[in-house]
C-alpha cells in the first residue's frame, strides 16, 4: 500500500507537504547545502539531496526540486549505497526543472569579429551578423570535432551550441543538400583492402575552390554504401586539380556510380552564411556563430559523461524532469530493478538519450590511418562505444541491463546518437528482462551520429516497445538483436530519409534471434527514392511474427525477407506502394559463405547451443536448421493480408513463400476514411468478406498519446 501511494503521489506531481514530510527532501537553486532540506530551508544541489536521502533507512524518499536549472559538472550517481526503500526525484507540483550538463553563455559575451584574416574568410553577406565567443575567457572547456560514422564507436560529441533550447548547426555546404562524389583517385581502405593510401577524390563544382585559406576541414556523407554514413577530416584541398585529400579512412572507402554516394563540407568559415550556424575554432578556443533572430538564451554542451547514472539498485523513479546539454548519454541504467523514467524530457544531448546496460571501450587509435572497421571492445559502464561491433562478434554479450525497468510518457528528441538503447536479459539462458519503452515521442535523434543509431535499439531477451511515435531520422527507427522482443502499436514516419538498403525496423544475420513479434504498427511516409524497407529481415533472419501492421507509402520495399525461413506475415495492410514484399534466395548466390560450414550462421548457432535446451525446446525447428537446405528460403507464410493499390505484391519468386487467403484490390476495401487508414474499417467493409477471418484491428491504440511539443 505504501509503494502504491507513493507512485500515485508521483503521478500527480510532488505536491504534498504533510503526510510524507519526514521523507521529503527539498532542493532549490536558491537553497543552501548546509540547510535542513525542508520546504522553507531547501538544499541547493541534487547531489547533497542524494547523500541525505541515502541515510534514510527503509524509507520511501522523495527529492523534490523547485523550478530552475541545475547545472552539473559530474554525473549524478544513484546506487546501492542508498539505504532507502524507494526514491523518487521530481519537481514541486508542475514547476519546470532542468538538469543540465552545459553552461549558459551570456549574450553579452558575443563579440564582433576583430581578426582581419577571419573576417576575410566570412561570407560578405553575413559578416555583420557573425559574432565570436572566446571560451578561454569564459573559462568553459571546448571540445573539437571528431570522426563520426559507420563502424566507429559512439563517443561524446563535440561542444555544441543551442539557442532558445534548440540545437544550432555546424556551417555546411551545400546548406540543405549533398553533391555527388567526383572521380575517385584513391579509394582508401575498403571491404577487401586493409592497407591503402588515404582517399583522394575530385569535386565537380566550382564552390570548393574558394576554400583555399581553409586548410583542414571536415566532410560528411555516404561515401560507398548507402547505409554507412561517415564524417572525416580533410587534410587539404587542391583547387588546381579540384581534388580533396582526406586525413582519415572509412570502413568501405570511396566509390562512385550510385546516387547516394555523395558528400558535403562542414565547419568552414567560408560557409557560415545562415542564421543558426556556427564554426568551431579549437586552436584558438573560439566559436563563430550566426545567431538566429530573437535569441533569448544560448547554451553550450560541456559534460562528457552521463547526466545521471542509476546503478545496482531498485525502486527508483525520475519523474517530469528535463535532462539536457550533455555531450554524452542523458540517463544511464545498469543492473537495476523496477526503475521508472516517467514524464521526462531528454533533449539536446550529444549521445543517446537513455541507455540501459553497458557498452564497450575500444583501444584509442593514435593514428588517423588505420582501417575504421568494427573493433568490439571490452565491457564498460556509462558508455555506448562499439556496442554494435561487440554484439556482432559476441552474440551472447550480456549488458547487465537489469529487469522491469520502464521508460514511459517521455519526450526524447534532438539527441546526437540515438534515442534509447534498451538492453536487458540473457541470451544464453533466454532469461527475459521485461524492460520496456511505452508511450514515448522520439524524433530527430541523429544530429551527430547517423549510422546504426536508431530511435530505439533493443538487445537481450524479452523487452518491449509499445505505443511510441518515432520520426524524422536519416536512418532506422528500431534496430533489434536477441529473442522474444515485442514491438507494438508504434507509429513510424519519415525515417530512413537518406539511406539505401535499410529498414525502419531492422535485424538479421542470426537465425537464432527468434520469438520476436512486430504487431499493430503504422509505417508511413518512408522514402521510395532508394531501397528503403519498413520491416527488414536481413541475411537469413528467421521466425519473425509480423501481423496487424499498416504499411502506407512505406518505402520502395515495405517488407524485405532476405533469405530467411519461417517468417509469418498475416493480417497486415499494404497501401500505395509499387511493391509489397521482397523475397530472395541470397544464400544461394552472393550469400553462400554465410551458410557454409563454419560460416557466420554456423558459428552463431553453435554459440547458442541450438541443439540443446533452452533453444531446442523453445524453438523446435532450430535444432533441424541444417537438415533442410538452409540456402533455400522456406517456411515463409504470407496469409490473410490486404494489398490495396499495390502494383506488384512480390518482388522475387513466389515459391519462396506460401501465399494464401490474401486479397489484392484497387477498389476501396471499406475504410472509414481511405486517406487515413488509422480510422479503421466500416462494419460492413468488403475486407471481411474477401479475407476469411480478418480480425478487428486495434487501430485506436496505435501511436503515442503525448502531444507534440
Amino acid at each position: 500500500m505504501k509503494h502504491s501511494l507513493l507512485m500515485l503521489l508521483t503521478f500527480w506531481g510532488c505536491t504534498t507537504l504533510s503526510a510524507w514530510a519526514e521523507k521529503q527532501i527539498f532542493v532549490s537553486p536558491k537553497g543552501n547545502d548546509r540547510a535542513a532540506g525542508t520546504f522553507t530551508h531547501p538544499l541547493k544541489s541534487i547531489q547533497a539531496a542524494l547523500e541525505k536521502a541515502g541515510t534514510l533507512e527503509n524509507e520511501d524518499v522523495q527529492i523534490i526540486l523547485r523550478k530552475g536549472i541545475y547545472e552539473q559538472s559530474q554525473t549524478l550517481e544513484i546506487g546501492s549505497s542508498g539505504k532507502y526503500a524507494s526514491l523518487t526525484i521530481c519537481p514541486y507540483q508542475n514547476e519546470k526543472v532542468s538538469i543540465s550538463g552545459g553552461k549558459e553563455i551570456p549574450l553579452s559575451a558575443m563579440k564582433k569579429v576583430s581578426d582581419k584574416k577571419i573576417i576575410a574568410r566570412l561570407p560578405e553577406s553575413a559578416r555583420k551578423q557573425i559574432r565570436e565567443i572566446n571560451f578561454n575567457r569564459l573559462n568553459i572547456p571546448m571540445t573539437d570535432l571528431r570522426p563520426s560514422g559507420f563502424g566507429r564507436p559512439s563517443s561524446p560529441a563535440w561542444s555544441e551550441l543551442f539557442a532558445n533550447d534548440a540545437p544550432l548547426s555546424l556551417s555546411r555546404w551545400p546548406n540543405d543538400s549533398t553533391v555527388l562524389i567526383g572521380k575517385v583517385l584513391e579509394a582508401g581502405t575498403g571491404e577487401k583492402v586493409k592497407e591503402a593510401k588515404l582517399p583522394v577524390f575530385q569535386y565537380n563544382e566550382d564552390r570548393p575552390s574558394a576554400w583555399t585559406q581553409a586548410g583542414s576541414f571536415w566532410i560528411g556523407g555516404y561515401f560507398a554504401h548507402g547505409y554507412a554514413s561517415d564524417m572525416i577530416r580533410v587534410d587539404h584541398l587542391d583547387p588546381e586539380t579540384k581534388t580533396i585529400h582526406t586525413a582519415q579512412q572509412t570502413v568501405y572507402g570511396f566509390m562512385t556510380g550510385a546516387d547516394w554516394r555523395r558528400w558535403y563540407a562542414l565547419n568552414l568559415l567560408e560557409e557560415l552564411d545562415l542564421p543558426g550556424e556556427y564554426v568551431i575554432d579549437k586552436e584558438n578556443g573560439k566559436m563563430y556563430v550566426y545567431l538566429p533572430e530573437n535569441t533569448r538564451t544560448l547554451n553550450v554542451s560541456v559534460m562528457n559523461d552521463p547526466l545521471v547514472a542509476i546503478e545496482n539498485c531498485r525502486n527508483i523513479t525520475l519523474s517530469k524532469l528535463t535532462f539536457e546539454y550533455g555531450r554524452s548519454i542523458g540517463i544511464y541504467l545498469e543492473n537495476t530493478q523496477h526503475v521508472r523514467i516517467t514524464g521526462c524530457t531528454v533533449r539536446n544531448v550529444g549521445g543517446v538519450g537513455i541507455s540501459i546496460g553497458k557498452g564497450t571501450e575500444t583501444p584509442d587509435k593514435k593514428t588517423l590511418k588505420p582501417h575504421a572497421a568494427e573493433a568490439g571492445g571490452t565491457p564498460k559502464s556509462r558508455v555506448v562505444g562499439d556496442l554494435m561491433g561487440r554484439l556482432y562478434q559476441d552474440i551472447l554479450f550480456n549488458r547487465n541491463g537489469g529487469t522491469d525497468n520502464g521508460i514511459t510518457d517521455c519526450y526524447i528528441y534532438n539527441t546526437g546518437s540515438g534515442g534509447i538503447s534498451l538492453g536487458g536479459g540473457d541470451r544464453a539462458t533466454l532469461t527475459p528482462a521485461g524492460n520496456f519503452v511505452e508511450n514515448c515521442r522520439i524524433h530527430d535523434f541523429n544530429r551527430v551520429e547517423k549510422s546504426y543509431r536508431p530511435g530505439i535499439w533493443i538487445d537481450g531477451v524479452g523487452n518491449r516497445v509499445s505505443k511510441c511515435d518515432i520520426y524524422n531520422a536519416p536512418s532506422m527507427a528500431i534496430l533489434f538483436h536477441g529473442n522474444n522482443h515485442t514491438i507494438e502499436f508504434c507509429k513510424i514516419t519519415n525515417v530512413c530519409s537518406e539511406v539505401d538498403d535499410q529498414g525502419a525496423i531492422y535485424y538479421g544475420r542470426d537465425p537464432s534471434e527468434l520469438g520476436n513479434v512486430i504487431r499493430y504498427c503504422y509505417f508511413h511516409k518512408l522514402s521510395p527514392r532508394h531501397r528503403v524497407t519498413a520491416t527488414y529481415h536481413d541475411d537469413g533472419a528467421c521466425g519473425g511474427e509480423v501481423y496487424g501492421n499498416i504499411y502506407h507509402n512505406a518505402g520502395s520495399l515495405p517488407v524485405l525477407i532476405g533469405g530467411g525461413h519461417y517468417n509469418h506475415y498475416h493480417h497486415n495492410i499494404f497501401i500505395d506502394s509499387p511493391v509489397a514484399i521482397h523475397l530472395d534466395n541470397r544464400m544461394q548466390n552472393w550469400g553462400t559463405g554465410m551458410v557454409a560450414p563454419d560460416g557466420i550462421i554456423d558459428q552463431r548457432l553453435k554459440t547458442v547451443k541450438y541443439k540443446e535446451a533452452p533453444y531446442s525446446t523453445t524453438y523446435p525447428f532450430l535444432a533441424h536448421y541444417w537438415e533442410e537446405d538452409p540456402s533455400y528460403p522456406h517456411g515463409n507464410v504470407i496469409e490473410g493480408n490486404l494489398f490495396y493499390r499495390i502494383k506488384n505484391i512480390v518482388n522475387g519468386q513466389t515459391q519462396w513463400g506460401e501465399f494464401r487467403n490474401n486479397w489484392s484490390t484497387n477498389n476501396d476495401p471499406g475504410f472509414i476514411d481511405p486517406e487515413n487508414p488509422l480510422k479503421g474499417f466500416k462494419e460492413d467493409a468488403p475486407i471481411y468478406k474477401y479475407i476469411q477471418g480478418f480480425p478487428q484491428l486495434p487501430f485506436d491504440q496505435i501511436g503515442c498519446s503525448l502531444e507534440e511539443q
